[in-house]
């Protein structure tokens, strides 16, 4: 019987296979260099904090938006226990005072408080023929600050 050769075997698998090996590193090469080329060609998109510049803000609470949907912004404001009619009260009287300075010239929109749920409260923002869009982060700022926000959700419904 015929003592086995390592190095002979190696050889004769090189000779046989090798191209094969070559081919799959350079195939490996260009798959890395089709990742690498795609990842900076197609930056990742914004998320809509982002666009909306709400990641800028520094809240008391957390705030995210899952989508829009025209010019109607409906925050959902979750609280850590259920709505009261002095929390109702609350919101009101801060959803008052940015409307305070309302005119034919100085109109940001209709903003209305919806019947609150549970832990939930809702406030409807329809920008409408508004000039600009500064309620939409105004009433953010508006409620920074008022005890017992967990957090705000702005279109919690939308598809987009």
């Amino acid at each position: 019987m015929k003592e086995f050769d390592n190095r002979k075997s190696l050889k004769t698998f090189w000779h046989r296979h090798g191209h094969q090996i070559i081919g799959l590193l350079v195939l490996a090469v260009v798959i890395i260099i089709g990742i690498i080329g795609y990842r900076e060609t197609h930056p990742k998109a914004p998320t809509y904090n982002e666009m909306l510049g709400i990641d800028d803000m520094h809240l008391s609470y957390k705030v995210d938006t899952k989508g829009f949907d025209g010019e109607m912004f409906i925050y959902s404001v979750y609280f850590k226990k259920d709505v009261t009619q002095s929390d109702t009260d609350e919101l009101n009287s801060r959803i008052s005072k940015l409307t305070e300075d309302y005119t034919e010239e100085n109109y940001y929109g209709y903003i209305t408080l919806l019947e609150p749920d549970g832990k939930k409260a809702e406030i409807m923002l329809d920008l409408g023929n508004a000039d600009d869009d500064r309620m939409i982060k105004g009433i953010l700022e508006a409620l920074d600050g008022m005890k017992g926000i967990k957090k705000v959700v702005i279109n919690e419904e939308a598809e987009y």
